[in-house]
């Protein structure tokens, strides 16, 4: 059984690296898989938490291709990032790591690893005496 485990993990370590070496012999990305990716971390300032990818509104298309028109230009991702946050507050759908934001971040790993935690626990308590 300890042998079956252990060809296992091998086995998964040998995927995922193969995963992570196609990912690096790939490249780059593409300007279009870049505001694709950037229209989907941005938070559409028209629609209730929804990227300006995933929205349908004319105002949200409008963005987009701003994104696009500066990707084309060469600009960085944290370059556009920064110059739609400065004109639109709450814009980003992945807050950045601050003293405002530390909830959102640390919070759902705590919540995580206390049920992992209480799992654990129940796992390795003794089974408790039947009432007879």
């Amino acid at each position: 059984m300890a042998d079956r485990r252990a060809i296992l993990a091998g086995v998964a370590t040998l995927v995922l690296a193969g995963i992570v070496g196609w990912g690096l012999v790939v490249g780059e990305p593409s300007d279009r898989d870049r505001v694709e990716a950037l229209g989907a971390r941005i938070r559409c300032p028209v629609c209730q938490g929804e990227s300006i990818a995933d929205s349908p509104t004319p105002y949200a298309n409008d963005i987009l291709g701003f994104v696009e028109e500066k990707v084309g230009e060469g600009w960085s991702d944290e370059q556009i990032l920064d110059y739609l946050e400065a004109r639109f507050e709450g814009i980003r759908l992945d807050p950045r790591f601050s003293g405002t934001t530390v909830l959102l971040w640390v919070l759902p790993a705590g919540v995580a690893a206390a049920g992992a935690w209480l799992a654990f626990r129940r796992l390795i308590r003794p089974p408790e005496p039947a009432d007879g």
